[in-house]
Protein backbone atom coordinates (compact mmCIF):
# COMPACT_ATOMS: atom_id res chain seq x y z
CA UNK A 1 0.00 0.00 0.00
CA UNK A 2 2.93 2.25 0.61
CA UNK A 3 4.35 1.80 -2.50
CA UNK A 4 1.07 2.83 -4.32
CA UNK A 5 0.76 5.33 -2.55
CA UNK A 6 4.67 6.79 -3.34
CA UNK A 7 3.77 6.45 -6.92
CA UNK A 8 0.88 8.28 -6.91
CA UNK A 9 2.36 11.04 -4.90
CA UNK A 10 4.53 11.33 -7.81
CA UNK A 11 2.47 11.04 -10.35
CA UNK A 12 0.63 14.12 -8.64
CA UNK A 13 3.98 15.96 -7.78
CA UNK A 14 5.35 15.30 -11.45
CA UNK A 15 2.73 17.90 -13.70
CA UNK A 16 3.72 20.27 -11.11
CA UNK A 17 7.32 20.11 -10.92
CA UNK A 18 7.24 20.17 -15.02
CA UNK A 19 4.91 23.03 -14.61
CA UNK A 20 7.34 25.00 -12.32
CA UNK A 21 10.59 24.15 -14.54
CA UNK A 22 8.74 25.41 -17.28
CA UNK A 23 7.41 28.52 -16.05
CA UNK A 24 10.83 29.30 -14.50
CA UNK A 25 12.35 28.38 -18.05
CA UNK A 26 9.66 30.81 -19.33
CA UNK A 27 10.10 33.85 -16.39
CA UNK A 28 14.04 34.14 -17.51
CA UNK A 29 13.61 33.23 -21.92
CA UNK A 30 9.96 34.31 -22.45
CA UNK A 31 10.26 30.78 -24.79
CA UNK A 32 6.76 29.35 -23.73
CA UNK A 33 5.07 32.90 -24.67
CA UNK A 34 6.99 33.46 -27.54
CA UNK A 35 6.01 29.70 -28.70
CA UNK A 36 2.48 30.30 -28.00
CA UNK A 37 2.01 33.79 -30.19
CA UNK A 38 3.48 31.43 -33.10
CA UNK A 39 1.84 28.37 -32.36
CA UNK A 40 -1.73 30.91 -31.85
CA UNK A 41 -1.82 32.60 -34.51
CA UNK A 42 -0.40 29.50 -36.88
CA UNK A 43 -3.66 27.76 -35.37
CA UNK A 44 -6.03 30.73 -35.66
CA UNK A 45 -4.66 31.62 -39.07
CA UNK A 46 -5.70 27.90 -40.40
CA UNK A 47 -9.17 28.41 -39.07
CA UNK A 48 -9.92 31.56 -39.80
CA UNK A 49 -8.43 31.79 -43.42
CA UNK A 50 -10.91 29.29 -44.80
CA UNK A 51 -13.76 30.79 -42.90
CA UNK A 52 -12.93 33.87 -45.02
CA UNK A 53 -12.86 32.53 -48.24
CA UNK A 54 -16.01 30.67 -47.64
CA UNK A 55 -17.35 33.74 -46.66
CA UNK A 56 -16.45 35.80 -49.83
CA UNK A 57 -17.01 33.16 -52.13
CA UNK A 58 -20.08 32.69 -51.26
CA UNK A 59 -20.91 36.65 -51.44
CA UNK A 60 -19.24 36.28 -54.59
CA UNK A 61 -21.50 33.38 -55.46
CA UNK A 62 -24.41 35.73 -54.32
CA UNK A 63 -23.47 38.23 -55.89
CA UNK A 64 -23.76 36.55 -59.33
CA UNK A 65 -26.97 34.70 -58.56
CA UNK A 66 -28.35 38.49 -58.41
CA UNK A 67 -26.61 39.75 -61.12
CA UNK A 68 -27.66 36.58 -63.16
CA UNK A 69 -31.18 37.40 -61.76
CA UNK A 70 -31.04 41.18 -62.89
CA UNK A 71 -29.75 39.53 -66.56
CA UNK A 72 -32.81 37.13 -66.90
CA UNK A 73 -35.43 39.59 -66.06
CA UNK A 74 -33.74 42.09 -68.49
CA UNK A 75 -33.80 39.30 -70.72
CA UNK A 76 -37.25 38.34 -70.34
CA UNK A 77 -38.20 42.17 -70.74
CA UNK A 78 -36.71 42.42 -74.04
CA UNK A 79 -38.17 39.43 -75.33
CA UNK A 80 -41.44 40.61 -74.46
CA UNK A 81 -40.86 44.16 -75.78
CA UNK A 82 -39.58 42.79 -79.00
CA UNK A 83 -42.36 40.58 -79.53
CA UNK A 84 -44.85 43.84 -78.74
CA UNK A 85 -42.73 45.57 -81.67
CA UNK A 86 -43.22 43.13 -83.87
CA UNK A 87 -46.72 43.00 -83.75
CA UNK A 88 -47.14 46.11 -83.79
CA UNK A 89 -44.62 46.28 -87.05
CA UNK A 90 -47.34 43.05 -88.38
CA UNK A 91 -50.43 45.61 -87.76
CA UNK A 92 -48.66 48.57 -89.50
CA UNK A 93 -47.62 46.48 -92.13
CA UNK A 94 -51.75 45.33 -92.61
CA UNK A 95 -53.04 48.70 -92.13
CA UNK A 96 -50.49 50.05 -94.55
CA UNK A 97 -51.80 47.24 -97.42
CA UNK A 98 -54.99 48.04 -96.05
CA UNK A 99 -54.47 51.20 -97.18
CA UNK A 100 -53.13 50.77 -100.43
CA UNK A 101 -55.81 48.42 -101.56
CA UNK A 102 -58.85 51.33 -100.17
CA UNK A 103 -56.80 53.57 -101.71
CA UNK A 104 -56.92 51.54 -105.39
CA UNK A 105 -60.43 51.23 -104.34
CA UNK A 106 -61.60 55.26 -104.15
CA UNK A 107 -59.56 55.88 -107.22
CA UNK A 108 -62.06 53.51 -109.10
CA UNK A 109 -64.50 54.61 -111.84
CA UNK A 110 -67.08 52.66 -112.38
CA UNK A 111 -68.54 52.99 -116.46
CA UNK A 112 -71.04 55.11 -117.54
CA UNK A 113 -74.41 55.38 -116.10
CA UNK A 114 -73.15 52.68 -113.65
CA UNK A 115 -72.51 54.04 -110.10
CA UNK A 116 -70.66 51.74 -107.05
CA UNK A 117 -70.59 50.95 -103.34
CA UNK A 118 -67.70 49.45 -101.27
CA UNK A 119 -68.95 46.08 -99.13
CA UNK A 120 -66.62 44.25 -96.58
CA UNK A 121 -66.58 40.06 -96.88
CA UNK A 122 -67.35 39.24 -93.33
CA UNK A 123 -67.82 35.43 -94.10
CA UNK A 124 -66.22 32.41 -96.56
CA UNK A 125 -68.15 29.48 -97.72
CA UNK A 126 -71.72 29.67 -96.61
CA UNK A 127 -72.26 26.69 -98.38
CA UNK A 128 -71.34 23.12 -98.46
CA UNK A 129 -68.17 22.56 -100.51
CA UNK A 130 -70.29 20.66 -102.70
CA UNK A 131 -73.20 23.67 -103.54
CA UNK A 132 -72.23 27.27 -104.43
CA UNK A 133 -68.77 28.90 -103.53
CA UNK A 134 -70.13 31.96 -101.90
CA UNK A 135 -68.50 34.83 -99.37
CA UNK A 136 -70.63 36.84 -97.11
CA UNK A 137 -70.77 40.52 -97.45
CA UNK A 138 -72.09 43.43 -94.81
CA UNK A 139 -74.50 45.26 -96.48
CA UNK A 140 -77.98 43.83 -97.91
CA UNK A 141 -80.92 45.64 -99.34
CA UNK A 142 -80.97 47.95 -96.55
CA UNK A 143 -77.80 49.13 -98.00
CA UNK A 144 -79.71 49.27 -102.25
CA UNK A 145 -78.03 45.69 -102.62
CA UNK A 146 -80.14 43.47 -104.27
CA UNK A 147 -79.89 40.55 -106.04
CA UNK A 148 -77.93 40.62 -109.44
CA UNK A 149 -75.32 43.18 -108.75
CA UNK A 150 -71.50 42.79 -110.37
CA UNK A 151 -69.32 42.62 -107.55
CA UNK A 152 -65.20 43.56 -108.85
CA UNK A 153 -62.30 45.40 -107.29
CA UNK A 154 -59.63 47.47 -109.02
CA UNK A 155 -58.32 44.63 -110.61
CA UNK A 156 -60.74 42.65 -112.42
CA UNK A 157 -64.23 41.13 -112.44
CA UNK A 158 -65.04 38.34 -108.87
CA UNK A 159 -68.55 37.45 -108.77
CA UNK A 160 -72.41 38.73 -108.52
CA UNK A 161 -74.71 39.25 -105.36
CA UNK A 162 -76.66 36.16 -105.09
CA UNK A 163 -79.34 36.94 -102.52
CA UNK A 164 -79.87 39.25 -99.62
CA UNK A 165 -81.27 39.67 -96.25
CA UNK A 166 -81.65 43.32 -94.57
CA UNK A 167 -77.97 43.66 -93.87
CA UNK A 168 -76.09 41.19 -95.54
CA UNK A 169 -75.56 39.58 -98.83
CA UNK A 170 -74.37 36.81 -100.18
CA UNK A 171 -72.25 36.91 -103.00
CA UNK A 172 -71.72 34.48 -105.76
CA UNK A 173 -67.79 34.11 -106.94
CA UNK A 174 -67.16 33.50 -110.64
CA UNK A 175 -65.08 30.35 -110.17
CA UNK A 176 -68.21 28.89 -109.27
CA UNK A 177 -69.78 26.41 -111.86
CA UNK A 178 -72.83 27.87 -111.88
CA UNK A 179 -70.92 31.06 -112.61
CA UNK A 180 -71.45 32.31 -116.55
CA UNK A 181 -70.16 35.63 -117.67
CA UNK A 182 -70.47 37.08 -120.86
CA UNK A 183 -66.43 38.16 -121.93
CA UNK A 184 -65.18 39.44 -124.98
CA UNK A 185 -61.14 39.58 -125.56
CA UNK A 186 -59.80 43.25 -125.84
CA UNK A 187 -58.05 42.77 -129.19
CA UNK A 188 -59.85 39.91 -131.09
CA UNK A 189 -63.02 41.05 -130.25
CA UNK A 190 -63.96 37.37 -130.42
CA UNK A 191 -66.89 36.66 -127.86
CA UNK A 192 -67.87 33.66 -125.26
CA UNK A 193 -68.62 32.43 -122.03
CA UNK A 194 -66.46 32.35 -119.39
CA UNK A 195 -67.64 29.56 -117.34
CA UNK A 196 -66.14 28.97 -113.64
CA UNK A 197 -64.71 25.07 -112.79
CA UNK A 198 -64.34 25.19 -109.15
CA UNK A 199 -61.46 26.53 -106.46
CA UNK A 200 -58.26 25.66 -107.61
CA UNK A 201 -59.10 25.15 -111.30
CA UNK A 202 -58.81 28.06 -114.05
CA UNK A 203 -62.06 28.85 -115.79
CA UNK A 204 -62.74 28.15 -119.38
CA UNK A 205 -64.12 30.11 -122.30
CA UNK A 206 -67.25 28.47 -123.81
CA UNK A 207 -68.47 28.54 -127.58
CA UNK A 208 -65.06 29.72 -128.82
CA UNK A 209 -65.55 28.51 -132.49
CA UNK A 210 -62.05 26.70 -134.29
CA UNK A 211 -61.89 29.58 -136.33
CA UNK A 212 -62.47 32.70 -134.22
CA UNK A 213 -59.05 34.71 -133.54
CA UNK A 214 -57.62 34.51 -129.91
CA UNK A 215 -54.03 34.26 -128.51
CA UNK A 216 -52.69 33.47 -125.33
CA UNK A 217 -52.21 36.41 -122.71
CA UNK A 218 -55.21 38.34 -124.14
CA UNK A 219 -56.68 39.96 -121.51
CA UNK A 220 -60.79 39.60 -121.97
CA UNK A 221 -63.29 41.84 -120.33
CA UNK A 222 -67.72 41.66 -119.75
CA UNK A 223 -69.01 42.02 -123.47
CA UNK A 224 -72.44 44.06 -121.79
CA UNK A 225 -74.63 40.82 -123.59
CA UNK A 226 -77.77 40.09 -121.02
CA UNK A 227 -77.06 43.31 -119.39
CA UNK A 228 -76.06 41.76 -116.21
CA UNK A 229 -72.26 43.40 -116.60
CA UNK A 230 -71.25 46.87 -117.37
CA UNK A 231 -69.14 45.87 -121.05
CA UNK A 232 -65.35 46.23 -120.78
CA UNK A 233 -64.68 45.34 -116.94
CA UNK A 234 -61.64 43.01 -117.30
CA UNK A 235 -62.22 39.25 -116.08
CA UNK A 236 -59.32 37.14 -117.24
CA UNK A 237 -56.26 36.51 -119.32
CA UNK A 238 -55.80 33.51 -122.01
CA UNK A 239 -53.68 30.83 -120.22
CA UNK A 240 -54.19 28.00 -122.21
CA UNK A 241 -55.74 27.40 -125.89
CA UNK A 242 -56.31 23.96 -127.61
CA UNK A 243 -57.84 23.08 -130.91
CA UNK A 244 -59.09 19.41 -130.74
CA UNK A 245 -59.89 17.57 -133.81
CA UNK A 246 -62.94 16.09 -132.71
CA UNK A 247 -64.78 19.89 -131.60
CA UNK A 248 -65.99 22.63 -133.40
CA UNK A 249 -64.94 24.74 -130.75
CA UNK A 250 -61.28 25.61 -129.21
CA UNK A 251 -60.45 24.71 -125.53
CA UNK A 252 -59.38 27.58 -123.76
CA UNK A 253 -58.51 28.49 -120.17
CA UNK A 254 -58.14 31.65 -118.72
CA UNK A 255 -56.23 33.25 -115.53
CA UNK A 256 -58.47 35.17 -113.31
CA UNK A 257 -56.93 38.90 -113.14
CA UNK A 258 -58.13 38.74 -109.29
CA UNK A 259 -58.12 35.76 -107.23
CA UNK A 260 -61.24 35.43 -105.23
CA UNK A 261 -59.65 33.50 -102.59
CA UNK A 262 -58.30 36.64 -100.97
CA UNK A 263 -60.65 39.29 -101.03
CA UNK A 264 -61.51 41.19 -98.30
CA UNK A 265 -63.08 44.49 -99.73
CA UNK A 266 -65.55 44.64 -103.14
CA UNK A 267 -67.33 46.83 -104.97
CA UNK A 268 -70.95 46.79 -106.09
CA UNK A 269 -72.48 48.32 -108.94
CA UNK A 270 -75.50 49.35 -109.49
CA UNK A 271 -77.54 51.43 -112.21
CA UNK A 272 -77.28 55.02 -111.45
CA UNK A 273 -81.46 55.12 -112.83
CA UNK A 274 -81.74 52.57 -110.69
CA UNK A 275 -83.11 50.26 -113.83
CA UNK A 276 -82.29 46.61 -112.79
CA UNK A 277 -83.36 44.38 -115.70
CA UNK A 278 -84.50 40.59 -115.05
CA UNK A 279 -82.10 39.13 -116.41
CA UNK A 280 -79.69 40.04 -113.75
CA UNK A 281 -81.60 38.76 -110.84
CA UNK A 282 -80.35 35.42 -109.69
CA UNK A 283 -82.68 32.39 -109.04
CA UNK A 284 -80.62 30.41 -106.29
CA UNK A 285 -82.26 27.31 -106.58
CA UNK A 286 -82.33 27.30 -110.54
CA UNK A 287 -78.51 27.50 -109.67
CA UNK A 288 -78.65 24.60 -107.13
CA UNK A 289 -80.15 22.01 -109.98
CA UNK A 290 -78.20 20.41 -111.23
CA UNK A 291 -78.20 18.76 -114.71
Amino acid sequence: MSGTKSKLIALLLLPLALYLCLYTINRRTGFLDSLANRTGLEAVGWIVAPVDWIQHTSRDLWQDYIALLHVRRENERLRQRVQELEIRQMRLRSRAAEAERLSEFLGFSPPPDWDCTGARIVGQRMSTPDALQTVLLNKGYADAVHPGMPALTPTGLVGQVLKTSSHFSKLLLITDPNSKVPVIGRQSRTKAILKGRGTGNAPQLDYVARNMPLSEGEIVVTSGLGMVFPKGIPVGRIRNIEQPSHSLFQEVEAELLTDPSGLEEVLLLHRSTGYRPMDSVIDPAALLRRD
